[in-house]
């Protein structure tokens, strides 16, 4: 188990990885917000799983698939899960017990064919593959899915956690800052302070920062192009919560009163315009809302 000891883990999520690792089932559904490190994290499980060193193995190894969302797509749809199908039909060499990963990645994106194909899969698993699928959420998941796989949550680190693990490579000041807006997010932590220009979260608070800095006028017009495109925009409403969180969390240190008030009410709002974007409420209407509203 020594990769895990290699990772940035919450000790409860390590426990949990190792336990799953040592006993596996067909599959495990992991589950963190955005950020949180997910994908790294199951790809070293099927690293482990399938005997190779490191994660780099995997891109070269003909029996390991990872499928998620298109490009410029809504969902994953029911050919992907297909393709699968027809991938588990080809013979695997070897005596080992786990000759086969399949990780896919969002599994909350998958259409609802497609998560109706990928339940057939689950109810009658080749005996030498494993799924990993991923999930910032189980909202959108057939419950039979979530009752077929074992659940590995990944649990956000303590500042303690990533002080410890990096050690001298950044400062107090540089871990801590990176830890309040990350908000022990694995994922997005590694990436805000690497400056990591091309993770998709770190694009968004990017983003997010820039729309606070902007009046209404340019919010809209910055907002309105990200409403487009319904997982950029979910994306961006995440980083702009961990944006208020800091920001919140340092008025209460401050003890400005007045400005903790605005932070805590503009949480409050961009947190029920998520649950409206999860409930398929137009983007449009919920990009006005929160231009109108926000602080």
């Amino acid at each position: 188990m020594i990769r895990f000891n290699e990772l940035l883990l919450n000790p409860r999520t390590k426990k949990q990885v190792e336990a799953f690792a040592k006993t596996p089932s067909h599959a495990v559904l992991v589950i963190g917000p955005t950020g949180s490190g997910k994908l790294t994290l199951s790809q070293n499980i099927a690293a482990v799983l399938l005997g190779f060193p490191s994660t780099r193995e995997l891109q070269k190894y003909a029996f390991y698939t990872h499928i998620k969302r298109p490009e410029g797509k809504q969902d994953i749809p029911i050919d992907f899960v297909r393709k699968i199908t027809k991938l588990l039909k080809l013979k695997v060499p070897g005596q080992k017990a786990i000759r086969r990963i399949v990780i896919i990645e969002d599994a909350q994106d998958l259409n609802e064919e497609a998560q109706s194909a990928m339940l057939k899969m689950l109810e009658e698993p080749a005996p030498d593959c494993v799924f990993i699928l991923t999930a910032s959420s189980t909202q959108s998941l057939l419950p039979t899915i979530i009752s077929r796989a074992q659940k590995l949550n990944v649990q956000p680190v303590t500042l303690e956690n990533a002080t410890d693990y990096f050690g001298d490579a950044y400062t107090d000041k540089q871990i801590e800052s990176a830890w309040n807006l990350s908000q022990g997010s694995t994922g997005l932590l590694l990436a805000l302070l690497a400056d990591d220009k091309e993770h998709p979260l770190k694009i968004a608070v990017d983003n997010a920062k820039k729309y606070l800095r902007n009046d209404k006028y340019e919010r809209l017009l910055l907002i309105d192009s990200l409403s487009k495109d319904k997982k950029q925009f979910s994306l961006f409403l995440e980083a702009l919560l961990k944006l208020l969180s800091a920001l919140h969390h340092s008025m209460v240190v401050r003890g400005n009163k007045t400005q903790q008030e605005k932070f805590l009410a503009s949480r409050k709002l961009v947190y029920k315009l998520q649950n409206a974007l999860e409930a398929n409420v137009s983007p449009k209407l919920i990009a006005l809302e929160l231009t109108l509203n926000l602080l």
